[in-house]
């Protein structure tokens, strides 16, 4: 079993510039593959409800519970 796979920030970056507007995706999560060395790496988002400072209900992209992707909101 090899070493598990850390991106890097910029790898979830390029990664998140390719996910689609949360509000208008119907599942709860979206993967996306990127490349590393020889082998293909899948990055796994979940998307996740916030309230705004309205306390208006809005999904955000999340990768492993640690980064959260601004997005577009829908219109």
């Amino acid at each position: 079993m090899g070493t598990p796979f850390i991106p890097s920030l910029k790898q979830i970056s390029e990664a998140s510039s390719k996910l689609p507007i949360p509000d208008l995706w119907p599942d709860d999560s979206y993967v996306i593959p990127i490349a590393n060395s020889l082998v293909t790496q899948d990055l796994k988002f979940s998307k996740q409800a916030f309230k705004n400072s309205e306390s208006e209900l809005c999904y955000h992209w999340v990768y492993e519970g640690k980064v959260t992707v601004e997005t577009q909101i829908a219109s």
